[in-house]
């Protein structure tokens, strides 16, 4: 234990440290407006507005800014203001299941990202950080490696284990004490969306054609592609932490308490993806979509909806059963 502390101190002196954490367990009390549209109509303007001739993956990226703590994308998303629906959610940190944790460093989760609601599925805002910011380095690592001589394929795969080891080091682990699956998919579903830009991708069983073409001093987005769609491919229950839950390195007996207190409310808000609620190894967040991305969490160690609410999950799965009789 001392040597880890030490050690995470020695990190946190020499770089910047990435333990910012979001909580879905906790449920918003009303339902969130879904700023999906908007975000996906303002990455097409960003790109399609820049007149420098620079290519697409560039613009967006530089827009979205590089800092992980106050980027511009996630200022932009909690910037949003709508009448009708609140449009974020974040518990008061002594309410979210991180109240009673023990972390590395001291006050690694003072600051949560709260819980949005984009394209109908909800995450914290640092997987939006993720998704543009570590999704472009994936893009641009892979690049340099098939430059190099690297297949696709293997470009990817040594990608997303650098990827991994991060998570287990500064991005995650070292950190917070968390190894986070959703912040590894929202950087590979981000690296997805970079190559889409201007070439094809497959997600599944379908290949999506490239979502834009050159234009005069610039790019436009390519007919038929609806600009308030443009990101919905890219995200998806992955990016949502307590379907998609982390490996926890500290505090599981903690966080296993605080979660069943949450079942209920949890069970009720999500009723309509309860289909998704699997033990890791059997799991739809295992893979992205069947591709590797990193994932790990060990049975064992497992703290999630179904590890944890297994009465609650059963007995909302009667209720349905009986209701449909």
């Amino acid at each position: 234990m001392r040597r880890t502390l030490l050690a995470a101190s020695a990190i946190a002196a020499g770089h910047v440290v990435f333990g910012t954490e979001t909580d879905q367990f906790t449920t918003p009390r009303t339902p969130l407006y879904d700023i999906g549209p908007e975000l996906s109509r303002k990455v097409v303007e960003v790109i399609e507005s820049d007149r420098t001739g620079r290519d697409p993956e560039r613009i967006l990226s530089d827009w979205a800014g590089g800092n992980i703590f106050s980027s511009r994308i996630a200022k932009w998303v909690r910037g949003r203001r709508v009448t009708e629906q609140p449009v974020r959610f974040r518990p008061a940190v002594f309410r979210s299941i991180y109240r009673n944790t023990f972390s590395p460093l001291p006050a690694s989760f003072v600051i949560d990202a709260p819980t949005v609601l984009v394209h109908g599925f909800f995450m914290g805002t640092d997987k939006i950080d993720h998704f543009f910011q570590q999704g472009y380095e994936y893009f641009e690592l892979t690049r340099k490696r098939e430059a190099e001589g690297a297949t696709t394929a293997a470009a990817i795969a040594a990608v997303v284990a650098r990827g991994a080891k991060q998570e287990h080091k500064y991005y995650g682990t070292l950190a917070s004490g968390v190894y986070s699956n959703g912040d590894l998919a929202a950087n590979y579903a981000g690296m997805k969306f970079y190559f889409n830009l201007r070439t094809p991708v497959r997600i599944g069983d379908r290949v999506y054609p490239p979502m834009f073409e050159p234009a005069q001093k610039g790019w436009r987005l390519r007919a038929g592609i609806r600009p308030e769609r443009l990101l919905e491919p890219f995200l998806s229950n992955h990016l949502d932490e307590s379907l998609n839950p982390s490996r926890y390195r500290f505090s599981r007996g903690s966080l296993r308490s605080t979660i069943r207190s949450r079942c209920d409310s949890w069970v009720r808000f999500y009723a309509d993806r309860l289909s998704l609620v699997a033990p890791a190894g059997q799991s739809f967040a295992t893979t992205w979509f069947g591709e590797e991305y990193g994932h790990w969490l060990p049975p064992a160690q497992e703290v999630s909806i179904a590890t944890v609410c297994v009465a609650a999950i059963a007995n909302t799965r009667l209720q349905k059963t009986e209701g449909g009789l």
